[in-house]
């Protein structure tokens, strides 16, 4: 076994991962990845997701990337913080049964806006996913598509919650899907990790809660700094700002299709908080 312990930090993105490895880069013992080798790494986790391949082609794929970066570290811990792993649990856990996971999950009301507002031709950009269904449906007549990410993020198969009402949503509806979806994916699949190699996490908490983000670094054996909560609240390259608080719409829509997990991750009682720093 490697003597470096792999550390998967498992968000949906736009929740706190980039600001978590900066935080943990500066930390000597530590080698920390935001999005390691991310492309191929979801495009592989989306299709395991909707059961297109199967774990022995999960564990192939890291085997070639994880399993080397991993073994040849010379820090203590090796992290990857990102929102390409949140669907590949089990097969890193077969892979790495030292590893530990860390689900980092933000109020889906911000994440969904975040996403909807600045990332239009990302995640779930139309033409993308027209390309995605056709391949689906006919995938020994229409070229599999690239592993840029602008295609690769789940739809429900049948049998899954919003399969059939998934067809009509919206872009915006389809992003409330992804949040639920993904961090519903992490808490089951944690269900079988070991308690003593998980932790839960609310990017809210670690901005404003020395005491959590105390028992956060605890994980690394490291001990709080006065400059990383800054780093936290404030996400790289942005020097004002911006909020874009739901429509009553928005609203309606986030709520037929989150507020469930909203009520399991406890933010069902919470206003939807504006973002300062």
């Amino acid at each position: 076994m490697d003597k470096t312990v792999p550390v998967f930090i498992l968000g949906s993105g736009r929740c706190g991962t980039f600001q978590i490895s900066r935080l943990l880069e500066s930390v000597g013992e530590i080698e920390a990845h935001h999005e390691y080798l991310f492309e191929n790494i979801l495009k592989s986790a989306v299709l395991y997701r909707m059961n297109a391949i199967k774990s022995e082609d999960v564990k192939s794929m890291l085997t070639k990337t994880h399993r080397p970066a991993i073994h040849y570290s010379e820090k203590k811990f090796w992290v990857d913080s990102s929102n390409a792993l949140p669907w590949i649990i089990e097969p890193l856990y077969e892979m790495f049964p030292n590893a530990r996971f860390i689900h980092l999950i933000r109020d889906g009301r911000k994440v969904v806006s975040s996403f909807y507002n600045k990332f239009s031709d990302v995640v779930y950009d139309d033409r993308c996913v027209s390309i995605v269904n056709e391949w689906i449906e006919n995938p020994q007549t229409v070229p599999e598509p690239s592993p840029e990410k602008k295609y690769w993020r789940p739809f429900p198969v049948k049998g899954d919650p919003f399969f059939d009402e998934f067809k009509k949503y919206n872009r915006f509806q389809k992003l409330c899907y992804y949040w639920q979806d993904v961090n519903l994916s992490i808490r089951n699949s944690l269900k079988k990790i070991p308690d003593t190699q998980k932790s839960f996490v609310r990017l809210e908490d670690l901005t404003s809660n020395t005491e959590a983000l105390n028992d956060f670094l605890e994980i690394f054996d490291t001990e709080i700094n006065d400059n990383f909560i800054e780093v936290l609240k404030k996400p790289a390259n942005v020097a004002i700002p911006k909020n874009f608080p739901l429509s009553q719409e928005q609203r309606k829509d986030f709520n037929d299709i989150c507020s469930n997990a909203m009520s399991i991750f406890g933010y069902d009682s919470e206003e939807e908080y504006s973002v300062t720093y």
